[in-house]
């Protein structure tokens, strides 16, 4: 009986100790806790035992959602759920054991700093449910959500960390890219059809119909970063190492999308690139106790993890060359120059640059060497680098009549691409036209007048229009540049030349009027043809036509008649006058007529006197003998009339 008494009296000592105990908060929970022996009891004599966390009472005791100071430099998680706390005094020397589990890592690496109990209540709850890892759990572990109002804040955060770990949780892969940066071609080229030398040249069925265009000095590198799931993962410092790039960035920080930078090539050769990256480990530490029993086991986060990836591209200066002639109008005799721009060389890089001068009498077609081309000379720049140069002179020749234009050529080597500029280019072509001209020479025949024109120089075979104007003036003309006189005509005839250049032609005849006429020819300019014109008063296109003038002496006598043997004899004289017809009766008011006096006897005419022969006939002296005889029988009737009506 007293021994049951004095157990009785024990008890109630011990629970009243427990219960003041209680009462002054010396434990974080045993006011509300099970039992002694059922589940995690806290540890009172370490307060600084627990991190952030919250309290659950299950039915098969206390635990403790949360993290635990077991060791000083980080976060442990318990994964044997009801059993010892794990307090630092229970694992000195314990090492630890790799445990792959990339989600839980996961959630460690980016979480377990976090000041938040829910967070913390979260991770605790991934680490005792994942079943990658191995448990000895007392009391039955649970999902935040299941756990009550009081872990509402740490149902949410168990959700989002848990999504968020299978988007993002390893393994992970680099993956980084370089790309030439291409030059797309332009409308104008610049650059020779496809040649056995362009790396473009060589391709395959499937390039077919692709647009590609010309390597720069520039790379484009691209950087992503993916997950298990194949997310990118975002916000990852990405070191960066490279040679053979200029002013190349340190880092980079990776995003939703791949990330994109550019590299400039400092010289040709390899341009290479290394990255580097720390990401989330894939595996946790596990940690067994070294000291006590029935102590929890627990986990860390692993050290971050590095993924690394390289990249190198083989890079060439891939130059080009515009050009400009000095002179697109070169006169023969004078020297040009190529004007000419390189670009596309890496860095420093130069080259030598050979010019060509081609001559052609037939037009360039572009890209297309002509079959009458011919080199004229040639001329070398070296050491070029990128940028405008002008080449040295070449001269055109004296005789050059045509086109000509350059091309310039870089030869290829292991830093370098071959460049072959291609003919006919406009902007490298001049052009020297043929100068034709005209002899002429005008024609008087008779009244009309036409001109004979002969012209050389044309360009051989080419159409060419002449135009011959006639001018008449009173006076000699001057030879002068401009046309002066009244214009007769202006003809105009469409002439081929012949293969040396030459055609002529003869004008239609116009009259001719008095004083002179002078013939201008004028050969119309053409796209080969210079324009060109004779002067005014040319002496062999002129012609005069004086007017008519009266004879100065008379005309030559013909041959004198063969005079007769004898003179002929006179004629007889009538021994006595007429007699006078008797007058009509006259009618009566009318007086007749006074009759004129008539000689009685005329006298007989002289025998004339031979003449001088002046150029007439004897036949011509008988006749005018005769008139004068004539009248002077006349003349002697008027006189004798007149003496009888004196009586």
């Amino acid at each position: 009986m007293t021994a049951f008494r004095l157990a009785s009296l024990r008890t109630a000592l011990l629970l009243t100790v427990l219960t003041i105990a209680s009462l002054l908060g010396l434990g974080p929970a045993l006011a509300a806790g099970p039992p002694v022996g059922l589940g995690e009891v806290p540890v009172l004599s370490a307060p600084n035992a627990y991190g952030p966390g919250i309290w659950h009472h299950a039915k098969a005791g206390k635990t403790w959602y949360g993290s635990y100071r077991t060791f000083p430099d980080t976060w442990a998680y318990c994964i044997d759920a009801g059993k010892k706390s794990p307090l630092s005094k229970h694992f000195p020397g314990a090492e630890a054991e790799r445990i792959t589990s990339p989600r839980t890592a996961w959630a460690l690496h980016e979480y377990a700093d976090s000041d938040s109990k829910d967070v913390q209540a979260a991770l605790s709850a991934m680490a005792r449910l994942d079943r990658a890892l191995p448990h000895d759990h007392q009391v039955p572990p649970q999902k935040p959500a299941d756990l009550g109002e009081k872990f509402a804040g740490a149902a949410k955060q168990h959700s989002t960390i848990l999504a968020k770990a299978k988007k993002y949780a390893g393994p992970y892969t680099l993956d980084i890219n370089l790309e030439p940066v291409l030059q797309m071609p332009v409308l104008e080229p610049y650059a020779a059809a496809e040649s056995a030398s362009s790396p473009d040249s060589e391709k395959s069925d499937t390039d077919k119909g692709k647009i590609l265009g010309t390597p720069t000095d520039e790379a484009t590198l691209t950087i992503s970063l993916t997950s298990a799931s194949g997310a990118q993962v975002p916000d990852i410092p990405i070191t960066l190492s490279t040679d053979g790039a200029q002013d190349s960035p340190k880092t980079l920080t990776t995003g939703d999308e791949p990330v994109t930078t550019t590299l400039q090539a400092s010289a040709p050769g390899t341009l290479s690139v290394t990255a580097s990256a720390k990401v989330a480990p894939e595996a946790v530490r596990l940690f067994e106790p070294t000291k006590g029993t029935r102590v929890q086991r627990v986990i860390t986060p692993d050290s971050p993890a590095e993924v690394t990836d390289e990249a190198a591209l083989e890079l060439s200066s891939q130059p080009k060359v515009t050009t400009e002639i000095s002179d697109q109008t070169p006169a023969p005799g004078t020297a040009v120059t190529d004007e000419f721009t390189v670009s596309g060389l890496i860095g420093d890089h130069t080259v030598t640059v050979e010019h060509t001068l081609w001559q052609t009498a037939t037009q360039p077609k572009l890209g297309t060497q002509n079959d009458d081309a011919r080199a004229i000379g040639s001329v070398t720049s070296r050491d070029v680098g990128n940028g405008t140069h002008t080449s040295g002179e070449i001269t055109v020749p004296e005789d050059f009549r045509g086109w000509l234009y350059f091309t310039e050529t870089i030869a290829g080597d292991k830093s370098t691409k071959e460049w072959r500029g291609i003919h006919g280019q406009p902007r490298e072509t001049g052009f020297v036209p043929w100068t034709p001209k005209a002899d002429t020479e005008a024609v008087l025949e008779g009244t009309s007048t036409h001109d004979e024109v002969a012209v050389t120089g044309l360009r051989p075979g080419s159409e060419a229009v002449l135009t011959v104007t006639a001018y008449h003036s009173t006076t000699e003309p001057e030879q002068s540049s401009e046309p002066q006189g009244e214009e007769l005509s202006a003809q105009d005839y469409t002439v081929v030349a012949d293969a040396d250049g030459r055609a002529e032609i003869s004008t239609e005849p116009i009259d001719m009027p008095l004083g002179w006429v002078t013939y201008v020819t004028a050969i119309a300019g053409s796209d080969v043809n210079e324009a060109w014109t004779s002067d005014w008063g040319v002496p062999a296109e002129t012609v005069h036509r004086p007017p008519e003038e009266k004879p100065s002496t008379p005309p030559a006598p013909p041959e004198k008649p063969e005079e007769p043997s004898t003179p002929p004899n006179p004629p007889e004289q009538p021994s006595t006058p007429p007699e006078e017809p008797e007058a009509p009766e006259q009618p009566e008011g009318m007086q007749p007529p006074a009759a004129e006096p008539v000689a009685e006897t005329p006298a007989a005419p002289a025998a004339p006197a031979e003449l001088p022969r002046t150029g007439t006939t004897g036949n011509g002296v008988l006749i005018g003998l005769g008139i004068v005889l004539v009248g002077l029988g006349t003349t002697v009737l008027l006189i004798t009339g007149r003496r009888r009506e004196e009586r």
